[in-house]
């Protein structure tokens, strides 16, 4: 734990001097530079302690897990038990955001969703970073377990688990799957979108296109939080999706007839219910296929679900 510890203390540190160098580098946007390297360590600090406290809290509360009628005040103590398969990921990327987003406005008062704009790069690689932190923790960042003598049985596509008193299972490599998109989003929000679009674009934009590939990958995750057969993380990024579809088409088309405005939603709507039907079929609990099957079909509407995100964002960028 120390060394994963040492490790993403370090990474983030370094992702945060990027982001400093980067807004103090910004030629085009004055605001940016103002306080950039204030801004920067401030965002570090915030970042980590909001992260840190609501990936813990966050866990705590989906998965009523303090039981205060039972253990009193001492239910608290829970909340420094700090292993990682009891910490939420989405809830700590929360904390993350607000940290940032908190140090922005103390620090350049009235430009604070530039400043998210900017570091929306950064939160990506904030996010590959601390999946790819997963491989500390052996099968919690991992998949179902490959056929015997695959082909793919090994890393980056695959992780040994060991096993007690048993042999060892290759299973797949979800923790890398999740990195390598958060990774793909890094470079096209530093590269596609710098200095780009409307207020609010670039940061809206990763957000629903980091939670958009992670409902496949939280889908193939054998551990992490469950309400029964539903994944808490799968449903959570669900409703970011919903969240960031809302307010660009809120926020933009209002000359454009009702049903041309809110046609991408109600898309995004009978996607997310193909999408609960396919996590039906993938329990067995509805219709015979085979998972990779249903898997494949997922990408599919993953893929129309993002079609529908963008023609939703074009509009958004393009009101005035």
């Amino acid at each position: 734990m120390s060394t994963y510890l040492w490790i993403m203390t370090a990474g983030s540190a370094a992702i945060f001097a990027l982001y400093g160098l980067r807004c103090a580098k910004a030629e085009r946007l004055p605001e940016l530079r103002k306080n950039a390297w204030p801004n920067a360590l401030l965002s570090f600090v915030l970042a980590a302690t909001f992260g840190t406290i609501l990936a813990r809290v966050g866990y705590a509360l989906l998965m009523s897990e303090l039981d205060f009628e039972y253990d009193g005040i001492e239910a608290l103590g829970l909340l420094l038990e700090f292993e990682i398969d009891c910490v939420s990921f989405f809830c700590g990327a929360i904390g993350v955001c607000l940290g940032v987003l908190l140090s922005n406005r103390l620090t350049r008062k009235g430009s604070a969703f530039v400043g998210m704009d900017a570091f929306a790069p950064f939160g990506a690689l904030l996010a590959a970073l601390f999946r790819l932190g997963e491989l500390f923790f052996g099968s919690y960042g991992a998949g179902g377990e490959l056929p015997e003598g695959s082909p793919l049985a090994f890393f980056p596509f695959a992780l040994r688990i060991p096993v007690a008193g048993s042999s060892d299972y290759w299973a797949w490599a979800i923790c890398v799957l999740s990195a390598c998109f958060a990774l793909i989003w890094a470079g096209i929000a530093f590269f596609k979108l710098r200095s780009r679009g409307r207020t609010g674009l670039s940061f809206t934009l990763t957000l629903f296109f980091l939670a958009l590939p992670q409902i496949l990958c939280e889908s193939m995750r054998k551990r992490g939080m469950f309400w029964l057969f539903i994944h808490v993380e799968e449903l959570l990024c669900a409703i970011v999706l919903a969240g960031v579809m809302l307010f660009w088409i809120l926020k933009s088309g209002r000359t454009l007839p009702f049903l041309r405005r809110w046609t991408p939603f109600g898309i995004l709507l009978l996607c997310i219910g193909l999408l609960v039907a396919t996590e039906f079929a993938i329990d067995g609990k509805l219709f015979d296929l085979l998972p990779s099957v249903c898997y494949l079909f997922m990408i599919a509407v993953l893929a129309v679900i993002g079609w529908a995100g963008v023609v939703a964002a074009r509009r958004y960028n393009e009101e005035t």
